[in-house]
Protein backbone atom coordinates (compact mmCIF):
# COMPACT_ATOMS: atom_id res chain seq x y z
CA UNK A 1 0.00 0.00 0.00
CA UNK A 2 1.50 3.31 -1.12
CA UNK A 3 1.22 6.30 1.24
CA UNK A 4 1.53 9.90 0.13
CA UNK A 5 0.79 13.31 1.66
CA UNK A 6 -1.67 15.72 0.10
CA UNK A 7 1.21 18.14 -0.50
CA UNK A 8 3.20 15.54 -2.45
CA UNK A 9 0.08 14.50 -4.33
CA UNK A 10 -0.56 18.08 -5.44
CA UNK A 11 3.05 18.39 -6.59
CA UNK A 12 2.79 15.20 -8.64
CA UNK A 13 -0.44 16.39 -10.24
CA UNK A 14 1.36 19.58 -11.34
CA UNK A 15 -1.86 21.53 -11.80
CA UNK A 16 -1.93 25.14 -10.61
CA UNK A 17 -5.75 25.03 -10.41
CA UNK A 18 -5.66 22.37 -7.66
CA UNK A 19 -5.33 23.58 -4.05
CA UNK A 20 -4.83 21.89 -0.69
CA UNK A 21 -7.56 22.24 1.93
CA UNK A 22 -6.77 21.65 5.59
CA UNK A 23 -3.60 19.75 6.54
CA UNK A 24 -1.06 19.42 3.68
CA UNK A 25 0.71 16.68 5.66
CA UNK A 26 -2.41 14.47 5.71
CA UNK A 27 -1.44 11.00 4.48
CA UNK A 28 -3.61 8.99 2.07
CA UNK A 29 -2.93 5.53 0.71
CA UNK A 30 -5.62 5.07 -1.96
CA UNK A 31 -8.51 6.74 -3.74
CA UNK A 32 -12.05 5.55 -3.20
CA UNK A 33 -15.74 6.09 -3.84
CA UNK A 34 -17.97 7.47 -1.05
CA UNK A 35 -19.36 3.98 -0.37
CA UNK A 36 -15.93 2.51 0.50
CA UNK A 37 -14.10 5.53 1.93
CA UNK A 38 -12.09 5.50 5.15
CA UNK A 39 -9.66 7.89 6.86
CA UNK A 40 -6.72 6.63 4.77
CA UNK A 41 -8.47 7.12 1.44
CA UNK A 42 -8.93 10.19 -0.70
CA UNK A 43 -12.61 10.16 -1.60
CA UNK A 44 -13.46 11.68 -4.98
CA UNK A 45 -16.76 13.60 -4.96
CA UNK A 46 -18.77 15.16 -7.78
CA UNK A 47 -22.36 14.74 -6.60
CA UNK A 48 -23.91 16.37 -3.55
CA UNK A 49 -25.91 13.27 -2.61
CA UNK A 50 -22.66 11.26 -2.31
CA UNK A 51 -21.19 13.87 0.02
CA UNK A 52 -24.02 14.31 2.49
CA UNK A 53 -23.46 11.04 4.38
CA UNK A 54 -19.65 11.24 4.38
CA UNK A 55 -17.78 11.49 7.70
CA UNK A 56 -15.94 14.83 8.22
CA UNK A 57 -12.75 12.88 9.01
CA UNK A 58 -12.43 11.55 5.45
CA UNK A 59 -10.35 13.68 3.05
CA UNK A 60 -11.92 14.45 -0.31
CA UNK A 61 -11.05 15.59 -3.81
CA UNK A 62 -13.90 17.83 -4.93
CA UNK A 63 -14.94 21.30 -6.11
CA UNK A 64 -14.70 24.15 -3.59
CA UNK A 65 -18.39 24.11 -2.58
CA UNK A 66 -17.99 20.70 -0.89
CA UNK A 67 -15.40 21.88 1.66
CA UNK A 68 -16.00 23.02 5.23
CA UNK A 69 -13.26 24.60 7.36
CA UNK A 70 -12.20 21.32 8.99
CA UNK A 71 -12.14 19.14 5.87
CA UNK A 72 -8.80 17.97 4.44
CA UNK A 73 -8.39 17.32 0.76
CA UNK A 74 -7.72 18.63 -2.73
CA UNK A 75 -9.86 21.41 -4.17
CA UNK A 76 -10.32 21.02 -7.94
CA UNK A 77 -12.61 22.31 -10.67
CA UNK A 78 -13.41 18.93 -12.23
CA UNK A 79 -13.20 15.91 -9.92
CA UNK A 80 -14.26 13.49 -12.68
CA UNK A 81 -11.21 14.44 -14.73
CA UNK A 82 -9.01 14.30 -11.63
CA UNK A 83 -9.85 10.63 -11.01
CA UNK A 84 -7.83 9.45 -14.00
CA UNK A 85 -4.77 11.46 -12.95
CA UNK A 86 -4.99 10.14 -9.38
CA UNK A 87 -5.22 6.52 -10.55
CA UNK A 88 -2.16 7.07 -12.71
CA UNK A 89 -0.15 8.34 -9.72
CA UNK A 90 -1.20 5.49 -7.45
CA UNK A 91 -0.53 2.88 -10.15
CA UNK A 92 3.06 4.10 -10.61
CA UNK A 93 4.04 1.85 -7.73
CA UNK A 94 2.47 -1.31 -9.13
CA UNK A 95 4.97 -3.91 -10.26
CA UNK A 96 5.39 -3.93 -14.04
CA UNK A 97 5.01 -7.25 -15.86
CA UNK A 98 8.22 -8.44 -17.49
CA UNK A 99 9.60 -11.47 -19.25
CA UNK A 100 8.46 -13.96 -21.86
CA UNK A 101 6.37 -16.97 -20.88
CA UNK A 102 7.83 -20.27 -22.15
CA UNK A 103 4.58 -21.20 -23.90
CA UNK A 104 4.60 -18.06 -26.08
CA UNK A 105 5.19 -18.69 -29.80
CA UNK A 106 7.56 -16.06 -31.18
CA UNK A 107 9.06 -15.86 -34.67
CA UNK A 108 12.85 -15.87 -34.78
CA UNK A 109 12.93 -12.54 -36.61
CA UNK A 110 10.54 -10.71 -34.28
CA UNK A 111 12.18 -8.03 -32.14
CA UNK A 112 11.15 -7.88 -28.49
CA UNK A 113 12.67 -5.29 -26.21
CA UNK A 114 12.04 -5.08 -22.44
CA UNK A 115 8.41 -6.14 -22.74
CA UNK A 116 6.06 -8.76 -21.33
CA UNK A 117 4.74 -11.65 -23.44
CA UNK A 118 2.20 -13.86 -21.72
CA UNK A 119 1.22 -17.55 -21.99
CA UNK A 120 0.32 -18.84 -25.46
CA UNK A 121 0.70 -15.42 -27.08
CA UNK A 122 1.78 -15.51 -30.74
CA UNK A 123 4.13 -12.98 -32.34
CA UNK A 124 4.89 -13.38 -36.04
CA UNK A 125 7.82 -12.39 -38.22
CA UNK A 126 9.27 -8.86 -38.34
CA UNK A 127 6.98 -7.71 -35.53
CA UNK A 128 8.47 -5.21 -33.09
CA UNK A 129 7.39 -5.13 -29.44
CA UNK A 130 8.72 -1.98 -27.78
CA UNK A 131 9.92 -1.51 -24.20
CA UNK A 132 7.23 -1.58 -21.54
CA UNK A 133 4.64 -3.14 -23.84
CA UNK A 134 2.51 -6.04 -22.61
CA UNK A 135 1.22 -8.85 -24.84
CA UNK A 136 -1.13 -10.87 -22.65
CA UNK A 137 -2.22 -14.51 -22.75
CA UNK A 138 -3.45 -15.78 -26.09
CA UNK A 139 -3.01 -12.46 -27.90
CA UNK A 140 -1.91 -12.51 -31.56
CA UNK A 141 0.48 -9.99 -33.12
CA UNK A 142 0.85 -10.47 -36.87
CA UNK A 143 3.76 -10.08 -39.23
CA UNK A 144 5.21 -6.59 -39.57
CA UNK A 145 3.30 -5.15 -36.61
CA UNK A 146 4.80 -2.45 -34.42
CA UNK A 147 3.62 -2.23 -30.80
CA UNK A 148 4.63 1.07 -29.21
CA UNK A 149 6.14 1.68 -25.78
CA UNK A 150 3.81 0.97 -22.90
CA UNK A 151 1.03 -0.37 -25.12
CA UNK A 152 -1.06 -3.18 -23.61
CA UNK A 153 -2.61 -5.92 -25.74
CA UNK A 154 -5.10 -7.78 -23.54
CA UNK A 155 -5.83 -11.54 -23.69
CA UNK A 156 -7.08 -12.88 -27.03
CA UNK A 157 -6.93 -9.54 -28.81
CA UNK A 158 -5.77 -9.83 -32.42
CA UNK A 159 -3.49 -7.51 -34.39
CA UNK A 160 -3.28 -8.70 -37.98
CA UNK A 161 -0.27 -7.90 -40.16
CA UNK A 162 1.10 -4.37 -40.52
CA UNK A 163 -0.77 -2.81 -37.61
CA UNK A 164 1.23 -0.05 -35.95
CA UNK A 165 0.34 1.37 -32.55
CA UNK A 166 1.69 4.47 -30.87
CA UNK A 167 2.76 4.69 -27.24
CA UNK A 168 0.55 3.72 -24.28
CA UNK A 169 -2.35 2.35 -26.30
CA UNK A 170 -4.77 -0.15 -24.76
CA UNK A 171 -6.35 -2.90 -26.87
CA UNK A 172 -9.00 -4.75 -24.87
CA UNK A 173 -9.75 -8.47 -24.98
CA UNK A 174 -11.37 -9.79 -28.12
CA UNK A 175 -10.69 -6.72 -30.23
CA UNK A 176 -9.69 -7.50 -33.83
CA UNK A 177 -7.48 -4.85 -35.38
CA UNK A 178 -6.42 -4.84 -39.02
CA UNK A 179 -8.82 -7.46 -40.40
CA UNK A 180 -9.88 -7.27 -44.05
CA UNK A 181 -12.20 -4.46 -45.01
CA UNK A 182 -15.58 -5.29 -46.54
CA UNK A 183 -14.58 -4.80 -50.17
CA UNK A 184 -16.50 -6.62 -52.92
CA UNK A 185 -17.52 -6.01 -56.54
CA UNK A 186 -20.45 -7.57 -58.37
CA UNK A 187 -19.77 -9.17 -61.77
CA UNK A 188 -23.06 -10.54 -63.01
CA UNK A 189 -24.16 -13.11 -60.47
CA UNK A 190 -20.68 -13.35 -58.97
CA UNK A 191 -19.31 -11.35 -56.05
CA UNK A 192 -15.58 -10.74 -56.34
CA UNK A 193 -13.46 -9.95 -53.28
CA UNK A 194 -11.26 -6.85 -53.61
CA UNK A 195 -7.87 -7.47 -51.95
CA UNK A 196 -7.33 -5.38 -48.83
CA UNK A 197 -3.61 -4.63 -48.86
CA UNK A 198 -3.39 -1.44 -46.76
CA UNK A 199 -2.43 -1.25 -43.10
CA UNK A 200 -3.72 0.31 -39.90
CA UNK A 201 -2.07 2.96 -37.73
CA UNK A 202 -2.97 4.08 -34.21
CA UNK A 203 -1.58 7.22 -32.60
CA UNK A 204 -0.51 7.50 -28.94
CA UNK A 205 -2.91 6.83 -26.04
CA UNK A 206 -5.60 5.26 -28.22
CA UNK A 207 -7.97 2.84 -26.48
CA UNK A 208 -9.89 0.15 -28.34
CA UNK A 209 -12.76 -1.61 -26.54
CA UNK A 210 -13.48 -5.31 -26.21
CA UNK A 211 -14.87 -7.06 -29.32
CA UNK A 212 -14.40 -3.95 -31.46
CA UNK A 213 -13.27 -4.52 -35.05
CA UNK A 214 -11.23 -2.07 -37.11
CA UNK A 215 -10.52 -2.89 -40.75
CA UNK A 216 -7.24 -2.39 -42.53
CA UNK A 217 -7.20 -0.09 -45.52
CA UNK A 218 -7.97 -1.35 -49.01
CA UNK A 219 -4.86 0.37 -50.42
CA UNK A 220 -3.91 3.15 -47.99
CA UNK A 221 -4.00 2.88 -44.21
CA UNK A 222 -6.92 3.17 -41.85
CA UNK A 223 -5.83 5.78 -39.30
CA UNK A 224 -6.87 6.63 -35.74
CA UNK A 225 -5.13 9.64 -34.23
CA UNK A 226 -3.81 10.15 -30.71
CA UNK A 227 -6.07 10.24 -27.67
CA UNK A 228 -9.13 8.73 -29.33
CA UNK A 229 -11.20 6.32 -27.24
CA UNK A 230 -13.34 3.62 -28.87
CA UNK A 231 -15.85 1.63 -26.80
CA UNK A 232 -16.78 -2.07 -26.96
CA UNK A 233 -18.58 -3.58 -29.99
CA UNK A 234 -17.76 -0.81 -32.47
CA UNK A 235 -17.16 -1.39 -36.19
CA UNK A 236 -14.74 0.87 -38.09
CA UNK A 237 -14.53 0.25 -41.83
CA UNK A 238 -11.54 0.32 -44.17
CA UNK A 239 -9.73 3.59 -44.94
CA UNK A 240 -11.58 5.48 -42.22
CA UNK A 241 -9.67 8.44 -40.75
CA UNK A 242 -10.45 9.37 -37.15
CA UNK A 243 -8.90 12.50 -35.66
CA UNK A 244 -7.53 13.30 -32.23
CA UNK A 245 -9.49 12.94 -28.97
CA UNK A 246 -12.64 11.46 -30.51
CA UNK A 247 -15.07 9.37 -28.45
CA UNK A 248 -16.88 6.49 -30.18
CA UNK A 249 -19.49 4.80 -27.96
CA UNK A 250 -20.56 1.17 -28.05
CA UNK A 251 -22.35 -0.49 -30.97
CA UNK A 252 -21.59 2.42 -33.31
CA UNK A 253 -20.47 1.89 -36.88
CA UNK A 254 -18.40 3.91 -39.35
CA UNK A 255 -18.46 2.83 -42.99
CA UNK A 256 -15.43 2.88 -45.25
CA UNK A 257 -13.48 6.00 -46.22
CA UNK A 258 -15.36 8.35 -43.90
CA UNK A 259 -13.46 11.03 -42.00
CA UNK A 260 -14.02 12.14 -38.41
CA UNK A 261 -12.13 15.33 -37.62
CA UNK A 262 -10.77 16.02 -34.12
CA UNK A 263 -12.94 15.84 -30.97
CA UNK A 264 -16.00 14.21 -32.57
CA UNK A 265 -18.34 12.31 -30.21
CA UNK A 266 -20.49 9.42 -31.45
CA UNK A 267 -23.10 8.29 -28.93
CA UNK A 268 -24.42 4.74 -28.55
CA UNK A 269 -25.56 2.93 -31.73
CA UNK A 270 -24.86 5.88 -34.02
CA UNK A 271 -23.98 5.09 -37.63
CA UNK A 272 -22.06 6.91 -40.36
CA UNK A 273 -22.33 5.99 -44.02
CA UNK A 274 -19.28 5.77 -46.31
CA UNK A 275 -17.33 8.69 -47.79
CA UNK A 276 -18.65 11.47 -45.55
CA UNK A 277 -16.76 13.97 -43.42
CA UNK A 278 -17.80 14.83 -39.85
CA UNK A 279 -16.51 18.26 -38.83
CA UNK A 280 -14.41 18.99 -35.75
CA UNK A 281 -16.21 18.92 -32.40
CA UNK A 282 -19.45 17.46 -33.74
CA UNK A 283 -21.71 15.53 -31.35
CA UNK A 284 -23.78 12.72 -32.87
CA UNK A 285 -26.68 11.63 -30.67
CA UNK A 286 -27.45 7.97 -29.98
CA UNK A 287 -29.04 5.91 -32.79
CA UNK A 288 -28.49 8.67 -35.33
CA UNK A 289 -27.78 7.79 -38.94
CA UNK A 290 -25.41 10.19 -40.71
CA UNK A 291 -25.73 10.18 -44.50
CA UNK A 292 -24.11 13.50 -45.50
CA UNK A 293 -21.16 15.71 -44.57
CA UNK A 294 -21.58 17.54 -41.26
CA UNK A 295 -20.09 20.99 -40.55
CA UNK A 296 -17.78 21.52 -37.56
CA UNK A 297 -19.37 22.12 -34.17
CA UNK A 298 -22.73 20.56 -35.04
CA UNK A 299 -25.05 18.66 -32.71
CA UNK A 300 -27.10 16.21 -34.78
CA UNK A 301 -29.63 13.44 -34.21
CA UNK A 302 -32.24 11.29 -35.92
CA UNK A 303 -32.34 9.52 -39.26
CA UNK A 304 -31.27 10.91 -41.55
CA UNK A 305 -29.29 12.92 -39.00
CA UNK A 306 -29.98 16.67 -38.93
CA UNK A 307 -29.50 19.52 -36.44
CA UNK A 308 -30.65 18.28 -33.04
CA UNK A 309 -33.21 21.04 -32.34
CA UNK A 310 -34.77 20.47 -35.76
CA UNK A 311 -34.92 16.71 -35.13
CA UNK A 312 -36.59 17.28 -31.73
CA UNK A 313 -39.25 19.50 -33.29
CA UNK A 314 -39.93 16.84 -35.91
CA UNK A 315 -40.39 14.21 -33.19
CA UNK A 316 -42.84 16.42 -31.31
CA UNK A 317 -44.83 17.02 -34.49
CA UNK A 318 -44.77 13.31 -35.34
CA UNK A 319 -46.35 12.53 -31.97
CA UNK A 320 -49.22 14.91 -32.84
CA UNK A 321 -49.88 13.37 -36.27
CA UNK A 322 -52.75 11.03 -35.21
CA UNK A 323 -54.70 13.94 -33.70
CA UNK A 324 -53.89 16.20 -36.64
CA UNK A 325 -55.10 13.49 -39.03
CA UNK A 326 -58.44 13.24 -37.17
CA UNK A 327 -58.88 17.02 -37.38
CA UNK A 328 -58.03 16.97 -41.08
CA UNK A 329 -60.62 14.24 -41.76
CA UNK A 330 -63.27 16.29 -39.94
CA UNK A 331 -62.43 19.37 -42.02
CA UNK A 332 -62.57 17.31 -45.23
CA UNK A 333 -66.02 16.00 -44.30
CA UNK A 334 -67.25 19.54 -43.51
CA UNK A 335 -65.88 20.76 -46.82
CA UNK A 336 -67.60 17.91 -48.68
CA UNK A 337 -70.88 18.75 -46.94
CA UNK A 338 -70.56 22.43 -47.81
CA UNK A 339 -69.87 21.58 -51.46
CA UNK A 340 -72.98 19.33 -51.60
CA UNK A 341 -75.14 22.09 -50.11
CA UNK A 342 -73.85 24.55 -52.69
CA UNK A 343 -74.76 22.17 -55.48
Amino acid sequence: MHEITLADLKEKLGDEKIFIAGNPGRVVSKISSPENADEKSLCVIWEKKSFESLSPDIPIAAPKEFFEESRDGLVCENSRALVAKLYEIFSEHKEKLKGIHPSAVISSDAKIFEAYVGPCAVIEGDAVISSGAEIHAGAFVGAGCFVGEGTVIEPKAVLFSNVKTGKNCLIHSGAVIGCDGFGFVREGEKIIKVPQVGGLTLGDNVEIGACTTIDRGAMDNTFIDSGTKIDNHVQVGHNVKIGKACIICSMSGIAGSSVLEDCVTMSVQAGITDHVTIGKGTIIAGRSGVTNDVPAGSIISGFPARPHNEAKRALVLAADLPELFKRLRKLEKKLEAMQKNEN
